[in-house]
């Protein structure tokens, strides 16, 4: 089970504490780029990605996840995780919207649930295709 986190250094200190004591693998990325690489090597994680990233933003990630045979549920962290972006989130295929402070309980469950499916989602994939 990994996470991969694409945000700036000051945001990925606090969730490499969050998963410190976890199962979780935790994979980091500051860029889109830098998390295209990672996603290229290793795409059954979730990730969590903030919205404004140096070279694009969370649309860019989604569009890269979604050319992975199993695209992996994007998480969008936001400073104004109001309602309205919420929704923009969700019509465009991310999976959730983490906002902060990041509450570790928050983290743990949204992260757990959308892990759980993508893993419905790989298997039911894999029924419909045999």
């Amino acid at each position: 089970m990994a996470v991969l986190v694409v945000a700036a250094e000051s945001d990925r200190v606090g969730f490499r504490r969050i998963f410190e004591h976890s199962r979780w693998t935790l994979l980091e990325a500051e860029t889109v780029a830098d998390a295209a690489a990672a996603l290229s090597r290793r795409s059954s994680l979730v990730v969590i990605c903030e919205a404004v990233l140096p070279d694009g933003t969370w649309l860019d990630l989604l569009r890269l996840a979604r050319d992975l045979p199993v695209p992996p549920p994007v998480i969008v962290t936001a400073r104004q995780a109001d309602d309205d972006f919420w929704m923009q989130v969700l019509d465009r295929g991310g999976y959730n919207v983490l906002g902060r402070p990041f509450s570790e309980k928050e983290v743990f469950e949204m992260v757990s649930v959308a892990w759980r499916h993508r893993k419905d989602r790989a298997q039911t994939e894999l029924r419909a295709a045999g």
